[in-house]
């Protein structure tokens, strides 16, 4: 007969730099709070960090830029 155990997983996720409104921020933070319910997981702590200057930096091939520069 197998021996079962109790046990506890913690792991840190982390997502790619997301450009969001200040207003859309709470709502997506919901909506992933949301899918890890469903795989029965929860958000224990939330650390809202700032991407690097890099990963903010736009991208040549960037639909949404001219030329590499950002559109209005």
């Amino acid at each position: 007969m197998p021996i079962f155990r109790r046990i506890k997983i913690q792991a840190t996720v982390e997502t790619s730099a997301l450009l969001l409104p200040e207003e859309q921020i709470a709502g997506t933070v919901d909506a992933l709070r949301e899918r890890l319910k469903e795989l029965q997981l929860s958000i224990v702590s939330l650390e809202p960090t700032e991407p690097p200057a890099a990963a903010l930096e736009v991208a040549s091939d960037d639909p949404w830029s001219i030329h590499g520069q950002p559109t209005e």
